[in-house]
């Protein structure tokens, strides 16, 4: 857990992303409630910004050191509750939510429904950051990274791993992605969250590319833009600044060489219910001048695990 902290604390895109924000947001007298609070630090940037009350809610052991950390900096206005917060019954209500609590696949941390549970917590004129939430998706045509995760038909010794193959590549991986890596100008929106209103848990979405020429695709980068607040974005896009987080990239069985005139099609299912915790499928065909399925792969994260 404090390695963890070490790395978020550590980017100052980050932090300075939320300080910003929460300017924007924090009023003096405000309540605050921060979901997943860690060591504390976006609550106690509240605190300074003027919140009367701040409830820090965490169920790991690092909120034991987020009391002593509130004692070292002279931070009396905070309430510690060591709970999940589905687990809280009741709070009063608050006039900004914070939960930083995305990964770098934006909703592997279930963000969504940490908020959708929290809203009960909120005024209803309450500010909730982040407010939204947007999925990008574009086609990877570089292969570096597809021959950096698919060693299997390398190994040698006159051993051939199929099954182990398949499995390992029904997985996304956490991978710095570079703008070069990508189709151009193939830069796809294929989810939006807006917490201001009630969201899924189960996303989906078909995207489609018919490159202008002829071309080969290895796999496909998903990154997120976060609007915390109207004016304040986050992001993990490859051309946007560096932070702790990096891109996903989801690899292919096989990879796909487009003709023009030809096209790739690409469906995503995102489910992160509580009980799932995060599983996501993407379906691959590429379809021919005249629109007709010519192959078609399909791979999905509960595949990619040995039980």
């Amino acid at each position: 857990m404090i390695e963890l902290q070490r790395k978020l604390l550590g980017d100052t895109v980050r932090n300075k992303a939320f300080e910003l924000a929460l300017k924007k947001a924090v009023k003096q007298g405000d309540a605050v409630v921060d979901l997943g609070s860690g060591t504390g630090f976006l609550g106690f940037l509240a605190s300074r910004l003027g919140a009367k009350q701040v409830t820090l809610i965490e169920s790991g052991d690092i909120l034991d050191i987020s009391k002593k950390l509130a004692e070292r900096n002279k931070i009396k206005n905070c309430t510690f509750i060591k709970k999940h917060s589905t687990e809280v019954r009741s709070l009063p209500k608050a006039d900004v939510l914070i939960s930083e609590t995305l990964g770098n696949y934006a909703l592997e941390e279930n963000i969504i429904e940490s908020i959708e549970n929290a809203k009960r917590f909120l005024k209803p004129d309450g500010i909730i950051i982040p407010g939204k939430i947007s999925q990008f998706v574009c086609p990877v045509t570089s292969d570096r990274l597809q021959k950096d995760i698919d060693v299997w038909p390398a190994i040698g010794f006159d051993l051939e791993f199929h099954e182990a193959r398949t499995i390992s590549l029904n997985n996304m991986f956490v991978k710095t992605i570079h703008a070069d890596d990508l189709l151009a100008g193939a830069t796809e929106l294929w989810d939006t969250i807006d917490f201001a209103k009630k969201n899924k848990s189960i996303r989906t979405k078909t995207v489609t590319w018919k490159p202008l020429h002829a071309t080969v695709i290895r796999g496909f980068a998903l990154w997120w833009d976060a609007e915390l607040v109207p004016g304040v974005h986050l992001s993990t896009a490859p051309d946007k600044p560096v932070t702790h987080w990096e891109q996903i990239y989801l690899p292919v069985l096989e990879s796909i060489s487009l003709a023009k005139g030809e096209r790739v099609e690409l469906m995503l299912i995102s489910d992160s219910r509580y009980d799932v915790k995060i599983n996501l499928a993407w379906n691959v065909r590429k379809l021919d001048a005249a629109g007709k399925a010519v192959s078609e792969q399909a791979l999905d994260m509960s595949r990619g695990y040995l039980g």
